[in-house]
């Protein structure tokens, strides 16, 4: 009988220190965790907030010209409502985007997607969103815009721009918070890709871009990277706790200003973000960036590497920063 008692005053004993122990694990403050959702909020308030807007008649149409230097032309009666033309005010939108921290915090990165599905970075000269409203209202163009770019040095300038648009006519890609990725356009439907008119001032030594539009939406001036040595595959492993559910992971290249990559790959199996194309210059100077927000606040890590055969990158922490010092850190990239 006494070793029973004995017994029972050893449990009762572990049972008071079980739950103890049990109420003190409860007190602890939990950590704050990566929100994707916050994060994508972020991303689209981002481009909402840089949007620009300006109104036009219609009847006469006229010339609108951004903060950093873009103009887009719409003739005389150019917008249109189910294929007739309006009249009065149109409220005409506006986005600009030509450096890496602007694609990358407006999640708009330079990520081309070939016919063949394959896809491969871009060189960028400027994106664009451009629409068309009156009220509530979702114009259509009746006659082609005509965009120009803000202008550039002489030694800036690349003579292979194409254009791009997001996705094709049916993927509904022409509002603000598409995502999808970019194709070259061909807004004759001649069968060849839209290229892009040098536009030089009296001097000779500042030039711009122009081209044409035929609907509202997203454009893109770019050319395909060009490499013609070995590539392969990059995998980025992030820390413990970060995937593709709450975090974003880019590639920028260096010596590149506006070549800005998004891994937009998780391999589930191997736990890391990847690129499924595979088309990294082996050798390539690039910097990977990862980004996450926790509890309000901007979380990024960014590493250098040199590009090797199946590279690995191992990302081992990420730290706090406000957006607008993030901006600069991106911007300063080699």
């Amino acid at each position: 009988m006494k070793t029973i008692k004995n017994i029972l005053g050893v449990i009762c004993i572990a049972a008071a220190l079980s739950g103890c122990l049990k109420n003190d694990n409860d007190d602890l403050p939990v950590s704050p965790q990566a929100d994707g959702e916050a994060l994508l909020e972020r991303f689209l308030k981002n481009r909402t907030d840089a949007v620009e807007n300006f109104e036009i008649d219609a009847a006469s149409g006229g010339m609108i010209t951004g903060s950093q230097g873009t103009t887009v032309y719409f003739p005389a009666n150019a917008f249109g409502l189910n294929g007739t033309p309006v009249t009065g005010t149109i409220s005409v939108a506006l986005l600009e985007i030509y450096n890496k921290a602007d694609m990358l915090l407006k999640d708009n990165s330079t990520l081309g997607k070939h016919a063949n599905g394959d896809k491969e970075i871009l060189q960028s000269a400027g994106e664009f969103f451009i629409n068309g409203t009156q009220g509530n209202l979702q114009l259509e163009l009746l006659a082609q815009a005509t965009v120009t770019s803000r202008p550039i040095d002489l030694e800036d300038f690349d003579g292979q721009m194409n254009i791009f648009k997001k996705g094709t006519a049916t993927d509904k890609c022409d509002g603000i918070d598409a995502d999808c990725d970019w194709i070259e356009a061909d807004e004759n439907d001649d069968g060849k890709v839209d290229k892009a008119n040098i536009i030089d001032d009296e001097n000779g030594k500042i030039i711009s871009y122009r081209y044409l539009i035929g609907s509202f939406g997203w454009t893109n001036l770019d050319r395909w990277y060009s490499y013609a040595g070995p590539k392969t595959r990059i995998y980025v492993d992030v820390p413990e706790g970060f995937d593709s559910s709450n975090c974003a992971v880019y590639l920028s290249y260096d010596g590149e200003p506006s070549a800005l990559a998004s891994m937009d790959t998780y391999n589930t199996e191997l736990d890391l973000f990847t690129e499924h194309y595979g088309m990294i210059p082996i050798g390539q100077k690039i910097h990977i960036i990862v980004v996450a927000e926790i509890d309000g606040v901007l979380h990024y890590a960014i590493q250098g590497n040199t590009v090797v055969d199946e590279h690995i990158a191992v990302i081992t922490s990420l730290v706090p920063s406000t957006q607008a010092a993030l901006e600069t850190l991106i911007n300063d990239l080699p």
